[in-house]
């Protein structure tokens, strides 16, 4: 468990260094799923409309990993202190 969360910082950290400068702190996590979809996890639903924007960045970043991504999915976080 402790492995699966440390691969998905480090891919949060890769998808927010290949986001342009601005988007700092829009990112909250990110997960590939067995299926090959990239889950991004936004800050707000504001910042959730500019990633789906900034889906092909994000994708061609997740595919520098060992793990084939398709398609993105972009969803708001529930935690309300972000």
């Amino acid at each position: 468990m402790v492995e699966r969360a440390q691969a998905m910082g480090a891919l949060t950290e890769s998808l927010a260094a290949a986001l342009p400068d601005d988007f700092a702190g829009s990112l909250v996590a990110a997960n590939i799923r067995d299926d090959g979809e990239l889950v991004v996890i936004a800050a707000s639903p504001a910042w959730a409309s500019r990633l789906r924007f900034e889906t092909e960045k994000l994708i061609a970043a997740a595919n520098q990993t060992d793990q084939q991504v398709t398609h993105c999915s972009v969803r708001v976080s529930h935690d309300t202190q972000a």
